[in-house]
């Protein structure tokens, strides 16, 4: 005789059909409870869907105007950037050369067409600093010279209010290389400052002038400091400090270079601009016999 099923009695029914009228019965109660919904039951499920699909475009495009605000921001910050010019621009170059004093330009009379490059480059620019540069031959005679050559340099520094388009305020400089042999210009710089710096008058014309001052720090030292290595220092700067900045009055600064320490004060003289005395002596230079 042949089984029918694992312990189940006769006139039972099998357990596969107890198990498939639980799942129809399952099935047809979440079917209930969806028409529920969908004829205005209290479920929420089916309406959710429905509002974030009617929410999301508003707040999308929301998003993207955000985006091109911020692109044309960009955009307009770029175009401010590019146009806006770092400095002034540099004015005409001046139709005629500075008038020589013996054979050579001085800082006295080549500042009168240095304050004109400045008077064209922007208006209330004022003398910030200035000096002569004296390029001397290689062979020192044994006394003193009494007159300057012609070879070297003239630079004058200009400063001026300055407002670019779209910045805060600030203040430009004007940078203007004279050579002296034949007072010609032959450089000159625009340069933009973000802050500017304290606007102070240059020093007023003295008795003394650079020609006068740099012939004295010769006659005082000047002349046996060149003659010690002419090969190393064979180059002066003078320039003008005016009263109130140190603890000297008016006066020149006259100093010699020595080209193996050219950011040491090899010899430095300060000259009184009224009567030519020596107010101050110094130095560093490095000794003759010392290498390169």
């Amino acid at each position: 005789m042949t089984s029918s099923g694992a312990g189940n009695a006769p006139g039972e029914a099998p357990p596969t059909s107890g198990h498939s009228a639980g799942r129809h019965d399952d099935v047809g109660a979440r079917h209930a409870a969806l028409s529920s919904d969908v004829s205005g039951g209290e479920g929420t499920a089916c309406r959710a869907p429905t509002r974030r699909a009617g929410g999301w475009p508003s707040r999308g495009r929301l998003i993207i105007a955000l985006l091109a605000l911020q692109l044309l921001l960009a955009a307009a910050a770029l175009a401010v950037w590019v146009w806006t010019p770092e400095a002034p621009p540099l004015p005409p170059l001046p139709e005629g050369n500075a008038p020589l004093v013996g054979t050579g330009a001085t800082y006295e009379s080549a500042l009168p067409l240095a304050q004109a490059q400045a008077d064209a480059w922007l208006p209330g620019a004022i003398l910030l600093n200035a000096s002569m540069q004296v390029d001397w031959p290689w062979t020192v005679p044994p006394e003193p010279p009494t007159t300057l050559p012609g070879t070297g340099w003239l630079t004058y520094a200009f400063i001026a209010p300055w407002d670019a388009p779209g910045r805060p305020p600030g203040a430009a400089s004007l940078s203007v290389v004279i050579e002296r042999l034949d007072g010609s210009v032959v450089s000159r710089e625009s340069t933009g400052w973000e802050q500017a710096p304290t606007f102070r008058p240059p020093p007023p014309p003295a008795a003394i002038d650079s020609t006068e001052a740099t012939l004295l720090a010769e006659e005082a030292g000047g002349t046996a400091f060149r003659r010690e290595c002419p090969q190393y220092r064979h180059l002066t700067r003078t320039f003008p400090v005016a009263a109130g900045r140190t603890e000297w009055p008016q006066h020149w600064v006259v100093l010699y270079e020595d080209s193996r320490a050219p950011d040491q004060h090899g010899l430095l003289l300060r000259i009184d601009a009224e009567t030519g005395e020596i107010l101050d002596q110094g130095g560093a230079a490095p000794g003759c016999e010392e290498p390169a």
